[in-house]
């Protein structure tokens, strides 16, 4: 058995590799040579050669590696892929700093909640913040501690590539709160929804269905709409015996934060958005003025989202992400929207039921386009830490953060997300050639799954959820109304005038306490 994982772990890379080359054709970009002094080599050398990750950090020169020798440090963060391999590679950076750093992964609820409380009490219990732009950055950057001041000074490591080696989208979301003056964050990790489908039934029914339907049902082409979706979906209920896929397709409509990333993909889809306050998606604000939710697009988005839910399993209105991707994992449906970071989970854990048998692509499109929601995070540091716990917690940033460790993050064994830094595809692409014939032979399922979210990230297709301050009243509003919509069947029209008043009412109060502050 060793053997064969380290089979797979070695295929597994290749393909990675091959992945990454074909991706740096499908992005471009400029990245400018930065002048900094490196001393991550000497520290590889004085520590036995343990620091491979430390080797391109930008450390200054008589920067003492093992001043916080002793500290623990405690990392809040969502109990996600990325969370998991850190957990484990966070012991070379104890073994060269003497930091201790314990991964508190949680799930998505619990992390929330005890953040909230850590923030709100001021006890500094959590050193080292997971940024959700949603959640945390949004209700909670005024307890996170500013990082210019680390990065800017000369006596501390620096980030290196802040300024134009993040992909500036996710930049914006998770970094930055209502201005760019202030950095609270830097990119963590990025998960993206797209689509996954069973490629195996697809490509075995795919005459059957042409011959029935008169077009190609093959995904991520415009001509694939959420309509014809539905089409796919009830045609391989009525068609694949239930041997070899039991349902179309399946969703994730429980009342939980899944059905809204569901329907938002949906929503923008058809060119429709909740508000249309600038810079709402991207640097956020402290409120939103102009509620769009009774414009046309929004209730032909929701008669869509009931007809995709009612042609998908019915167990989907009380299915969340979690249980969606369970489904796809064991076989049970033949297509589902969820987050990109499942790949390994689904498509190269032995246990997995479809391993091998998946397709990937952007989003079906709506009336305008193929939208596809964006759920990156960034890391912080508690402003209620003890100014040493503060420092201790920039030099974790600055190497959970480095383009060596996004690789690693990349090409583990259990997967990983893809970077956000343009260095790290760069990085790859120099060091093989495009015409390894061992690289071109592999089977491609993980180079379509790059292609596919580089592909969502493209600037007609991705999707930014608004970033405010009442984004969690928000959230439970639209979550309420939606999950209600599709259990009871209730009139778009009726679900858009409810959602209407509430967000309205959400403003309204806002506006008072703002009026009491003056």
């Amino acid at each position: 058995m060793e053997r064969a994982g380290e089979y797979i772990l070695h295929s597994k890379w290749k393909i990675g590799m091959s992945a990454i080359m074909i991706t740096i054709l499908l992005v471009s970009f400029k990245l400018e040579n930065t002048s900094t002094i490196n001393n991550g080599d000497a520290l590889g050398k004085e520590y036995g050669g343990i620091s491979a990750s430390f080797k391109e950090l930008d450390i200054p020169e008589g920067y003492d590696i093992r001043q916080f020798e002793g500290m623990t440090l405690s990392f809040i963060v969502e109990n996600n892929i990325s969370a998991n391999i850190f957990s484990h590679e966070s012991e070379e950076f104890s073994k060269v700093t003497g930091i201790n750093v314990k991964t508190r992964a949680m799930d998505y609820e619990t992390m929330v909640k005890k953040m909230n409380l850590d923030f709100i009490s001021q006890s500094g219990k959590y050193q080292i913040i997971y940024v959700d732009p949603y959640q945390t950055l949004n209700r909670f950057h005024s307890y996170l501690e500013v990082l210019n001041q680390y990065n800017e000074n000369p006596d501390y490591p620096h980030v290196m590539g802040l300024g134009d080696d993040f992909f500036e989208n996710q930049k914006y979301v998770c970094s930055y709160f209502g201005k760019k003056d202030s950095i609270y964050s830097i990119p963590f990790d990025s998960t993206t929804m797209i689509m996954y489908y069973r490629k195996d039934i697809f490509e075995k029914y795919r005459d059957s269905f042409f011959k029935e339907m008169g077009y190609d049902w093959t995904p991520g082409t415009p001509d694939f709409t959420w309509k014809r979706y539905c089409e796919v979906a009830k045609w391989i209920d009525e068609n694949v015996p239930d041997n070899e896929v039991k349902y179309g397709s399946g969703h994730m409509a429980q009342e939980h934060n899944s059905i809204f990333c569901d329907f938002s993909n949906v929503l923008a889809s058809y060119g429709g958005d909740y508000f249309s306050d600038e810079d709402i998606s991207t640097l956020g604000l402290e409120s939103f003025e102009h509620v769009d939710v009774l414009d046309g697009k929004f209730t032909r988005a929701l008669d869509m989202y009931k007809d995709i839910v009612k042609t998908s399993a019915p167990e989907s209105v009380n299915w969340n992400w979690t249980d969606t991707a369970n489904a796809f994992r064991n076989g049970e449906i033949a297509m589902m929207t969820n987050w990109d970071e499942n790949y390994s989970y689904i498509d190269h854990d032995l246990q997995s039921s479809v391993r091998g048998k998946v397709g990937y692509s952007i989003l079906p499109y709506g009336d305008e386009r193929s939208a596809n929601i964006y759920g990156g995070s960034g890391i912080g540091i508690n402003r209620y830490a003890s100014e040493r716990e503060k420092k201790a917690a920039w030099l974790y940033i600055v190497w959970a953060t480095s383009k060596d460790m996004q690789l690693k993050v990349l090409m583990h064994p259990e997967g990983g997300s893809l970077p956000t830094r343009k260095s790290a595809y760069s990085e790859v692409a120099q060091k093989y050639k495009m015409d390894d014939n061992e690289l071109l032979s592999i089977e491609d399922t993980y180079l379509k799954h790059v292609k596919a979210v580089m592909n969502a990230w493209e600037s007609q297709n991705i999707y930014l959820r608004p970033k405010i301050s009442s984004f969690y009243e928000v959230e439970r509003v639209l979550v309420k109304n939606l999950h209600e919509m599709v259990e009871y069947d209730r009139d778009s029209s009726v679900v858009s005038r409810d959602i209407y008043k509430q967000l309205e009412e959400i403003r309204r109060k806002e506006a008072e306490l703002v009026e009491e502050d003056n």
